[in-house]
């Protein structure tokens, strides 16, 4: 059987949104994946800077994460690309200005806005805070390193205004009707998957993707085969070569089954 390059996002799709916890079956076919010589990698909007001990400890062959930003192949880092300094100035000097709720995020940490608006915003940083990621706080005339951000925004946003002020140098994915999440342009978790398509010598034919979310699209449709979660955003069903369970309900094991890696 060839080598079959496998992209798995985290949350709701490795990672229980429940409970925070990972399935010992999703571990366990993960694990006969690699062992009958297929590479599994994940592919996050996440930077490398929150990404879970219990995920790293599963062993993954390498990881993309902030939605291409930032590339890693058996612990050597291919690819990385952080936002320029006076983009990085704008997007922190209109945040403010138009009361958006911007977690900066990067390889090293994530900042976030030292007056927070949005209460999920407040409980993404407590949250951070508890399981002790390198976080810090920023104001207007910072100049913080990040990759790639996520906002969120209230009744009292001017998010129109803000959206406008970013499009030239990012593209926005619309996550939800109060958050954004917002990437260079020219990169995403499909670039991240050409990226390595190419440095491993192999092709598209060869790649599969395992998504729950409106982030996961593109890659998504990049990959030749495609999964959605039984849990997925709706968006997903018609996009996707095969629709799996829940995670909870053993989503990824029958997944990998379906496609004969296990």
């Amino acid at each position: 059987m060839e080598t079959k390059l496998i992209f798995f996002d985290i949350d709701g799709t490795i990672l229980s949104e429940k409970d925070h916890t990972i399935p010992s079956s999703t571990i366990q076919a993960i694990k006969e994946a690699q062992k009958n010589g297929h590479l599994c990698f994940i592919n996050t909007g996440r930077p490398l800077s929150t990404i879970d001990q219990m995920i790293k400890d599963i062993g993954f062959d390498g990881y993309v994460c902030g939605c291409g930003t930032y590339i890693e192949y058996n612990h050597d880092i291919l690819f990385h690309q952080e936002v320029q300094k006076e983009t990085r100035k704008t997007v922190i000097q209109k945040s403010i200005e138009y009361h958006i709720d911007t977690m900066l995020e990067g390889k090293n940490g994530t900042s976030f806005p030292s007056k927070i608006f949005h209460p999920f915003v407040r409980e993404i940083k407590e949250n951070y805070t508890n399981q002790n990621f390198n976080i810090g706080e920023y104001s207007s005339h910072d100049s913080i390193l990040f990759d790639k951000f996520a906002s969120w925004y209230t009744d009292i946003s001017d998010i129109d205004s803000f959206k406008k002020a970013i499009s030239h140098d990012f593209d926005i994915i619309q996550r939800e009707n109060d958050f954004i999440e917002v990437v260079p342009k020219g990169l995403s978790k499909a670039s991240g998957i050409q990226f390595l398509v190419d440095y491993l010598q192999t092709s598209r034919d060869q790649t599969i993707s395992i998504g729950d979310s409106t982030n996961d699209l593109a890659m998504l449709l990049y990959t030749k085969e495609s999964v959605a979660m039984g849990n997925s955003h709706p968006a997903l069903f018609d996009k996707v070569t095969y629709i799996t369970d829940a995670l909870e309900n053993d989503g990824i094991y029958q997944a990998l089954k379906h496609f004969h890696i296990i």
